[in-house]
């Protein structure tokens, strides 16, 4: 890396930092695409597993070209326009499109112009640089394809080795928030500024607005910021290379044999996400039928309900989370 990222925290930012429980699904859908194209020797094993399978699955024309369309778009190691990973999408896929599609007109000019400055773009992004709304979509149609086609059969990993890299970022807090940062590569923490290699040199200063972290399965070198200043302040970070990935797909398909498919994305998700409307956001399912699933899990014993406030938040119980780690006398109590 020829610069270096840093991020200046005041003592008002510290009020404010957030470190996500879960994979952001757009960002994880642009990430995965520059795997696809990483050179192998910079590629953890596990995601070199993933670009063998998600290969197999681009022979699908519809996936083919949402790959092709997007990638002229967001290209590794350049810059791409911030409309592409709304902070909205960390409520779940479906609220993160529809973010995208709402697009204001002189964001979206604004951005594509910005990254033709960068690089040479394809013609069709002129009339995306012109405003043209069913362009718009069709970019959210491309996103939406490639996080169902290529992510979301193996999303259970995804999901379970971000949720361990969140606990161990929680047990680092036991020492204080400056413990948490000197706790996870590649960043260096020097009070007040918390730096990493970076393409270029880049400074950050959020100005008391905090900082979201976000852990990613498919970030593999250096960790990526949102390029616009104005923006609430976002980086997503890689994981450690060799960070464990409870389960795995292995036991990701045996759980779904045993549970069926949507009641197992659903136990995964709970392990982050703990409203009914939260986790069919999420998995972009409608509310009616994860809450059906909800009441076999909790009959199973593997979820518990209860109602806060004008909510009802689900948790997994001991079996529940055991049996989502691969232990199988979870099954037997």
């Amino acid at each position: 890396m020829a610069g270096t990222l840093r991020i200046h925290l005041s003592d008002a930012d510290f009020r404010h930092v957030q470190f996500a429980r879960s994979p952001d699904p757009l960002w994880e859908s642009v990430l995965g695409l520059h795997v696809l194209t990483a050179p192998s020797d910079q590629l953890p094993a596990r995601l070199r597993r993933w670009r063998t399978r998600a290969r197999g699955r681009i022979r699908q024309g519809e996936v083919r070209g949402a790959c092709r369309l997007l990638t002229d778009l967001a290209p590794a190691a350049a810059y791409w326009p911030d409309f592409l990973t709304p902070v909205e999408s960390e409520e779940g896929l479906s609220a993160g499109l529809r973010a995208l599609r709402e697009t204001p007109r002189a964001r979206l000019v604004r951005e594509v112009r910005e990254a033709a400055r960068h690089r040479t773009l394809p013609a069709w992004t002129r009339r995306l640089a012109g405003g043209d709304r069913a362009l718009l979509d069709d970019v959210a149609d491309a996103l939406q394809h490639v996080h169902g086609r290529l992510l979301l059969p193996e999303w259970g990993e995804a999901e379970a080795t971000v949720a361990a890299d969140h606990a161990r970022r929680m047990e680092a807090l036991e020492g204080g928030l400056g413990a948490v940062f000197g706790s996870f590569a590649p960043f260096v923490w020097q009070d007040p500024v918390l730096s990493a290699p970076y393409p270029v040199d880049r400074v950050i200063r959020p100005r008391g607005r905090g900082l979201r972290l976000i852990p990613s399965f498919f970030c593999h070198t250096a960790p990526v910021a949102i390029a616009d200043p104005e923006l609430p302040p976002v980086v997503v970070y890689p994981l450690a290379p060799h960070a464990p990935s409870p389960g795995g797909a292995r036991h990701d398909a045996a759980l779904a044999r045993l549970l069926g498919g949507n009641r197992a994305r659903i136990l995964r998700a709970l392990a982050t996400t703990p409203t009914t409307g939260a986790v069919a956001a999420r998995l972009a399912l409608p509310a009616s039928s994860v809450s059906g699933h909800l009441t076999v899990l909790r009959e199973a014993g593997l979820v518990t309900s209860e109602r806060e406030g004008a909510s009802v938040r689900h948790r997994l119980t001991p079996r529940g989370r055991h049996l989502l780690e691969g232990s199988a006398s979870a099954l037997w109590g």
